[in-house]
């Protein structure tokens, strides 16, 4: 991953006041308060003024299809809101924490000749997805109907795919930033000059502290994307099956289309940081392992506050801090999930 890579994406971003414009040797530049204020301006009018426009379509759904419906496109906005307002707001978090990635960064991106590839192949699957998704509905309620009440959602969604996306870089940065520091931490346990190993221990505790707070800073500038986008993927994916199993819709492909790219873009970043946890686990199991190994006294005390320094510092990745971030969190979504869509088949039963 490169910082490349996310200066393209602030690029994208920026154009809806969701990321800082650019990267800067200096700084970041951010888009002015007064932009990010209009598109909140926008999305504040445009989102109430398309769902009244559907009220028509709305009378027609059930009670519990209908609070679905409302809760889905209420944290959607919620959702959109929240991130013009952190980005405007929390410019000392976005800054301190480019600042340690550049820092850190890998070296050898520089030749990297494909760097804007994955972002590019992302966009094409997203105007597939979105294409077809126009198709299918334009056909049932005209191109006036749906241009009118729906056009607003194009850029609702284009903002949660920016989203999407800015996490799975940064995570993917951070995971890279500990892969490398492992990869240095098991050369240096095999050195045997006493000196070189104080001065290069000193460095890897340093980067590590600096990887940690590149995890606190994420924590607490995306916890609250993360925890909203779990919601709104979980209520939509519920949405999306109660209408698959009454049969009310014809579209499977879409259907599964939509489906996996929330399922994929929401929880992809939950893998990462559960395999970052892992990758530190490994480097505390090295260092143990080679601490009980080790017969010098000096070699062994730096070895035992390298130790320190990962026990002090694990990266715990959350959700606004109401749960950690790993495996045991998909399979905690999919149980509400299910859970959920029980209790929604049999309200709809009781309507019928």
């Amino acid at each position: 991953m490169s910082l490349k890579l996310v200066n393209l994406v602030f690029k994208f971003g920026s154009l809806l006041a969701l990321t800082p414009a650019k990267i800067e040797k200096n700084g970041i530049v951010f888009p002015s308060k007064t932009y990010a204020l209009l598109w909140i301006i926008l999305f504040s009018a445009g989102v109430p003024i398309s769902a009244y426009g559907r009220k028509s379509s709305y009378e027609k759904l059930t009670p519990v299809i209908l609070i679905i419906k409302v809760a889905t496109e209420t944290i959607l906005f919620v959702l959109n809101i929240s991130t013009i307002i952190i980005t405007a707001t929390k410019r000392h978090h976005w800054n301190r924490f480019i600042n340690i990635l550049k820092f850190l960064k890998n070296s050898n991106e520089k030749g990297d000749l494909f760097w804007f590839l994955p972002f590019l192949l992302t966009n094409v699957v997203f105007v597939v997805i979105f294409t077809y998704y126009t198709t299918i509905y334009v056909q049932k309620m005209g191109v006036d109907f749906f241009f009118k009440y729906y056009a607003v959602e194009y850029f609702q969604f284009y903002a949660q795919f920016i989203v999407y996306y800015l996490i799975y870089e940064f995570l993917n940065l951070i995971l890279n930033g500990f892969t490398d520091l492992s990869q240095t931490m098991c050369k240096l346990l095999k050195m045997q000059s006493n000196r070189l190993n104080k001065l290069s221990f000193k460095k890897l505790k340093s980067d590590f502290c600096a990887l940690a707070e590149c995890v606190e800073i994420f924590n607490n500038t995306f916890g609250w994307l993360l925890l909203l986008s779990m919601g709104y993927t979980v209520i939509r994916q519920l949405q999306y099956m109660q209408y698959l199993i009454s049969g009310k819709r014809s579209s499977l492909l879409l259907i599964i289309m939509v489906i996996t790219w929330h399922w994929v873009g929401t929880f992809n970043g939950v893998f990462i940081c559960d395999l970052t946890e892992q990758r530190v686990k490994a480097m505390q199991v090295v260092a143990y392992q080679t601490a009980a190994n080790f017969d010098g006294e000096e070699e062994v005390e730096e070895i035992k506050k390298l130790i320190n320094v990962i026990n002090d510092n694990f990266p715990h990745f959350t959700a606004a801090r109401f749960f950690d971030l790993n495996r045991k969190t998909i399979l905690g979504v999919l149980n509400a999930f299910f859970t959920f869509l029980i209790v929604v088949i049999q309200f709809e039963n009781l309507y019928n």
